[in-house]
């Protein structure tokens, strides 16, 4: 059968019913390949002010970080979930808490394993820990451990950037500027 005879064949509610599956088919491919870009950016990312912050590596070399923040629960329950691996791998978000705490995060919905450095008040490097991408485990700086900034990245790049829990790595936190 060609064109011209099914379409003489369908009566309205079949031409609805085609155009609706059309329809369906392009909404649930554009929502597939957005969804699950690695470009793909959230709402709750892109809503973190942007600022800037510097490190100082096991060398003693001040690092400048561009980087997110996340002061607020809602950003800080929202990191890098349903964000996209590239975007992850080349973002650092700093988890900012107006007082020490111990708390610990569910990166379960987080396309890429990450870096997670856990600092002091006085930015004092605790530790770097590395997730599992998917993981149901609950990060922390360790039972117990106070800390009050994390930054987060994918993993790799504290040791890239000469940064262990070894060495004299810290956070200059008066260097914190906004963009």
């Amino acid at each position: 059968m060609d064109v011209k005879t099914i379409n003489e064949k369908l009566g309205l509610k079949g031409k609805v019913i085609v155009v609706l599956a059309i329809l369906a088919v392009v909404v649930g491919g554009y929502y597939a390949v957005t969804v699950r870009s690695d470009t793909r950016i959230t709402k709750a990312l892109s809503e973190m002010p942007q600022g800037q912050i510097q490190m100082i590596n096991d060398v003693g070399e001040t690092i400048t970080l561009d980087l997110r923040i996340a002061e607020t629960t809602d950003a800080r329950n929202a990191g890098f979930r349903g964000v996209g691996s590239e975007v992850v791998n080349n973002t650092i978000i700093l988890y900012r808490y107006t007082r020490d705490t111990v708390a610990t995060h569910l990166l379960d919905k987080v396309r890429v394993p990450l870096d997670l450095a856990f600092f002091t008040a006085d930015g004092e490097l605790i530790t770097v820990v590395q997730t599992e991408q998917g993981a149901s485990t609950r990060y922390s700086a360790g039972s117990r451990v106070q800390y009050r900034y994390i930054l987060m990245t994918g993993q790799g790049f504290f040791e890239r950037a000469g940064v262990s829990a070894d060495g004299e790595a810290r956070l200059v936190i008066d260097s914190l500027s906004r963009q």
